[in-house]
């Protein structure tokens, strides 16, 4: 490596921090995957800025440059290529807050995931994602991986604890991204950024959601004579709408080889076993469990058996976590094909494994997440044997087809790396691959950051054709009906059309959200989905449907009801919005404060892109690493990305009740006792509080009192198995009486409608209406701060989400610097939601500019390089 760049990498990080040697460059050629090669050097930065001017320095110079933690990635993506410069960030290992009046914690990438968690226990916490590795694992692997672990079955991956992240991209420049207020303006990057294996950018801090923990829970062993029944078995207890936190399997091989390593307990006569686990408020788990048992007990479980004790509990999963290291009895090597496949197919999929290993004359074992169908066979082999080495090889490319056959994915958890870049083209098309190596490129044109990784070599996108835009001549800016491809194939070509004659697209669905962001830039024609309204796919026993984008919320609700199974959004007028329009705006209401928001429930998309061509992201799976988020970047994206045609979902069971515990009193008051709820063991769906005379009349003739005292109405909503309902309920209104709020009696409410439906209709009703996102327990000291010049007709605060939306008549631009003030002065950001055109024609709705704004914009010029869709509705106009 030239001696110039050395000395300059040697004055950033100081001459102790910067490896050359030949010992050393050994040990950071390699991770926990096959993969080998030699780097060029090793730099240790001290903090995000020494960072920067490294990545500055190796981009000035053409060295490309990787990330790297404690290398135990499985797939080879923290493996440099020859000559390259690792950038290793085990010295920014400091958890720099923890706010649990927020859930949240800020953290550098080198804080490995057991020492958050050993953090977060004592104040009565925990972060969701936990994979085995744990002890080793930093959190910025986790986030460069989209790591799960045992617990995603129920609290989701990785992305879906991200808030918010500082980045340093591909020139060295530092950005923040997300941050405490959810849906910060415009396009969510932390999306493709989280799994995107430090090929967009380097992650330098990270904004971490974190979660009270759990009141009790239950661990149960679950045993079997055969492997086929217990997966059986693991589609069976999903099929009867529990919800484990974790739901494990490991088989004959792997259960051996952890007892001659670290006794646990478990059989060494049984084929396989379920480590089973359920958690939550304790009324409600002991049934739970017992249902647990007499599923096991039908799908011919010989023993189920529950740890007596912390003791015990913590043995089994021990062993559990401990599996990999006790590989080493087995074989010198192992290869790990992380695959995924629907629960239903796992019966299936083992077999394809075991018939896989016996083809190339190989032993495997199988230890996984079965909860979400995420297989980790272990092929077992030695690597001094170029032979055994080939076989293995070929063993793991047949496996990852028998999954995708199945209607999986080739990789769950630990990435496409080097080892799984040409297997990308097992589940993705050129065109898809083109749309994923646009989005690389915006982030690092030069392709400096971890090259070679994640995307197959020479994708090139497939030639179209002209398209048509039929009666585009002589239209004026959103004038007449709207186009209705029947097809994702016509909308393509539609697109094509417009391309040819340079005419704008605003995608629609109903119309419902038409006004929102900011006006187009340019003539525009109106893109529906109307005729994409069909159901192309719905599996119950695996919770995932596939409808298209103009289906309405209340169509999609009444399929799945004969299920008894429901999506966990709700909005207004749901015969009229359509699943599209939510997806787009990532729409969604307080139930998210438990259930998520809609891009957590998105597992895929299939879309029309600026280019017109016809695009596949996601899949059909919970858990999938393969390639870019593109799903999730586009949930949200306001049609500004690309035009959705069809939304693959995960859909949840409908929950036994849903009960609304009502209380009354003034607002610092209601205020602290929410923070109260939200830091103990209660799970609520959502906490709301609205000023106590809104609501009580179709239209306010005044403003809302916002004034010291005055009485706000505060609504905690409780949703799930009618005992543990009944108990949290009853423990949330002593909560409330100890508090001194005057309370009503509790109520049940109808579940697609939510209690506040006659609120929200109420905000609807007037031009203006106002959101303000802000940190966790901020939205009284905002609307305290802001009272003297913020009158609202009507005003709704999400105390669970840190959410305000209020309406008003009018907006002059004096208040709506005053509210931004105000807003970003707290951590937060305010956007106008609805205004009419003269009102959104004078300013941008999303507020001042962000300095994230420059790189979204290169996303959009990148996807969407001849800005037909919805040109100017980004943040910054753009």
């Amino acid at each position: 490596m030239d001696s110039v760049f050395l000395r300059k990498i040697r004055r950033i990080v100081g001459r102790d921090h910067l490896r050359t040697g030949p010992a050393d460059l050994e040990v950071y050629s390699y991770d926990a995957s096959l993969a080998r090669q030699l780097p060029g050097a090793v730099a240790f930065p001290a903090d995000a800025g020494q960072t920067a001017a490294v990545v500055r320095v190796a981009c000035e110079a053409g060295v490309p440059c990787v990330p790297r933690g404690f290398g135990t990635n499985l797939s080879g993506g923290s493996v440099a290529p020859e000559g390259g410069l690792v950038l290793c960030l085990s010295r920014l290992n400091r958890i720099l807050a923890i706010r649990p009046e927020r859930r949240c914690a800020l953290v550098q990438p080198g804080v490995t995931n057991l020492e958050l968690q050993n953090a977060l226990a004592p104040l009565g916490f925990f972060y969701a994602p936990d994979p085995a590795s744990q002890k080793v694992s930093t959190l910025g692997g986790n986030v460069a991986e989209n790591s799960g672990g045992p617990r995603c079955v129920k609290y989701g991956v990785t992305k879906n604890h991200v808030l918010g992240m500082e980045v340093v991209l591909a020139g060295g420049e530092r950005v923040r991204i997300g941050g405490e207020a959810s849906d910060p303006p415009g396009l969510d990057l932390c999306g493709p950024l989280t799994g995107s294996e430090g090929t967009l950018g380097i992650v330098t801090e990270l904004l971490v959601r974190i979660l009270p923990l759990p009141e009790s829970l239950v661990t149960l062993l679950a045993v079997f004579d055969d492997v086929a029944d217990a997966a059986r078995c693991v589609s069976g207890i999903m099929a009867h709408g529990i919800l484990p936190s974790s739901l494990e399997m490991m088989d004959a091989p792997i259960m051996r080889a952890v007892e001659e390593s670290m006794p646990c307990g478990y059989p060494l006569d049984a084929a396989a076993v379920l480590i089973i686990e359920v958690d939550g408020p304790a009324q409600g788990l002991a049934s739970q469990a017992e249902r647990i048992r007499e599923i096991c007990r039908a799908n011919r479980s010989t023993k189920v058996r529950e740890a007596g004790d912390a003791a015990e509990r913590n043995r089994l999963w021990a062993g559990r976590r401990g599996a990999f290291g006790a590989v080493a009895r087995i074989s010198p090597s192992y290869l790990v094909t992380d695959c995924t496949v629907p629960r239903t197919k796992l019966p299936e999929a083992l077999a394809g494994v075991a018939a896989a290993a016996r083809r190339q004359g190989l032993s495997c074992g199988n230890v996984f997440h079965a909860g979400d169908g995420n297989l980790h066979p272990l092929l077992f082999f030695d690597s001094r044997d170029p032979d055994q080495l080939r076989r293995v090889h070929d063993a793991g490319l047949e496996i990852m087809q028998e999954c995708v056959a199945l209607g999986g994915t080739i990789t769950g958890e630990h990435g496409v790396g080097l080892e799984k870049r040409q297997a990308m083209r097992l589940v993705f098309s050129e065109d898809d691959l083109a749309f994923q190596q646009a989005l690389k490129l915006a982030f690092d044109p030069a392709q400096r950051l971890n090259p070679g990784k994640v995307l197959p070599d020479a994708v090139v996108p497939a030639h179209t054709s002209a398209g048509h835009a039929p009666a585009a001549a002589g239209r004026g800016p959103g004038s007449g009906e709207p186009l209705l491809p029947a097809s994702a194939e016509e909308a393509a070509a539609i697109v094509r059309g417009a391309l040819r004659d340079r005419v704008a697209l605003v995608p629609q669905g109903a119309g419902r959200w038409q006004a929102f962001g900011n006006a187009p830039a340019k003539t525009w024609l109106p893109l529906g989905s109307s005729n994409l309204s069909a159901l192309a796919a719905y599996d119950p026993l695996n919770q995932v449907v596939i409808a298209g984008a103009g289906m309405s919320l209340a169509a999609l609700q009444r399929i799945l009801a004969d299920r008894n199974q429901w999506l966990p959004v709700r909005a207004l007028d749901p015969e009229v919005v359509t699943l599209g329009g939510i997806a787009a705006l990532n729409a969604g209401g307080p139930e998210r404060l438990r259930c998520g928001a809609l891009r957590d429930h998105l597992l895929g998309t299939r879309f029309v892109s600026g280019r017109g061509l016809v695009i596949r992201a996601g899949g059909r799976v919970l858990k999938n690493v393969a390639g870019y988020d593109v799903t999730r970047l586009m949930a949200g994206s306001a049609g500004t990305l690309g035009f959705l045609c069809e939304l693959t979902l995960r859909v949840s069971p409908v929950p036994q009740s849903c009960r609304a515990v009502h209380a009354t009193g003034p607002l610092e008051r209601v205020a602290a006792l929410c923070a109260q709820i939200l830091r103990s063991s209660l799970d609520p769906a959502f906490v709301v509080a609205v000023p106590a005379t809104f609501g009580q009349e179709s239209r306010p003739s005044a403003p809302v009192d916002l004034g010291d005292g005055a009485p706000w109405r505060m609504t905690v909503g409780f949703e799930g198995l009618d005992e543990t309902v009944q108990a949290q309920e009853r423990r949330c209104a002593e909560s409330l009486a100890r508090g001194g709020l005057q309370q009503e009696p509790a109520q049940s409410y109808p579940l697609l409608e939510g209690p506040l439906a006659k609120q929200e209709r109420d905000l609807d009703g007037w031009p203006i209406l106002l959101r303000v996102d802000l940190p966790l327990g901020r939205e009284s000291e905002f609307l305290r701060i802001a009272r003297e010049t913020f009158r609202p007709g009507a005003l709704l605060a999400d105390l669970g989400c840190g959410r305000v939306r209020a309406a008003l008549s009018d907006l002059s631009n004096a208040l709506w610097q005053d509210l931004c003030r105000h807003a970003a002065g707290r951590g937060g950001h305010v956007l106008l939601e609805k205004a009419p055109a003269e009102v959104r024609a004078c300013r941008d709705v999303f507020g001042p500019p962000r300095p994230e704004w420059k790189l979204m914009h290169a996303v959009k010029d990148a996807l969407d390089p001849c800005n037909v869709f919805s040109p100017g509705r980004l943040p910054g106009r753009k």
